[in-house]
């Protein structure tokens, strides 16, 4: 199992394998007009951009990286926070922000599990036990987001292993793995022009004792993007 730690952000009941939640987008309405609402964008669905994240990933070396205390485009017109604590952004009024945490399990993860209902079993667990407060604060109003709403559940992926990623996981470099992950994350959207501050926190125990994590994004809104509508129909 591996957490993600990037919100940019890291075991077994097989019964637990849940369906995806419809996300219902009931708005959630910020300071200066942001919107918290259920995660898609780019034609995505939630689930699907939770496994895409975790493809990039998994492909990607751990450094040098290139938006290192900034933001990543993971979907047309969807960026995530790179940085640890702290990112800073320039986006437009029709970018969301993702953001999310969760785990994900390959067939190299105990229970070494190879369909996609057994690994999403082992993550569904593994997150809904450890996993015990999660808020997203936009411009100091703050949604709780560790609810069914938010609750996101990626399909099967595969994701040819970078040499890092490789080496931490004790396989060959190039190694292709399948995987799937489990998250509760959001995407902030419809921000107005101007400087904001967006705040994640989580705190969880996956058996190594209680943390937490505190995340900063500070977003610069400029003009553009024209309606401000990405094409996903909302």
């Amino acid at each position: 199992m591996r957490h993600l730690r990037r919100t940019a952000l890291a075991t077994v009941a097989i019964a637990l394998c849940a369906a995806p939640i419809a996300a219902a987008d009931n708005r959630h309405d910020n300071g200066g007009g942001a919107v918290v609402a259920p995660a898609r964008g780019g034609g995505l669905t939630g689930g699907e951009l939770l496994g895409q994240d975790w493809a990039q990933g998994l492909a990607r070396p751990h450094s040098p990286d290139p938006y290192s205390g900034r933001c990543r485009p993971l979907a047309r017109n969807v960026v995530i926070p790179a940085g640890w604590e702290i990112s800073t952004c320039t986006v437009t009024h029709r970018t969301r922000l993702f953001i999310f945490f969760g785990s994900f399990f390959s067939q190299l993860d105990p229970p070494y599990a190879t369909t996609h209902a057994a690994q999403l079993a082992a993550a569904v667990a593994a997150d809904r036990q450890a996993i015990h407060a999660m808020t997203v604060t936009v411009d100091g109003r703050a949604t709780d987001i560790r609810t069914p709403r938010f609750e996101l559940f990626s399909p099967q992926r595969t994701a040819q292993l970078s040499d890092d990623n490789a080496a931490e996981l004790g396989v060959p470099a190039g190694t292709t793995v399948t995987f799937t992950a489990h998250a509760w994350g959001a995407v902030i959207r419809k921000l107005r022009p101007g400087q904001h501050t967006v705040t994640f926190h989580m705190a969880a125990d996956y058996g190594g004792g209680p943390f937490t994590l505190t995340r900063t994004i500070n977003l610069n809104v400029v003009r553009g993007g024209g309606s401000g509508e990405d094409g996903d129909g909302e």
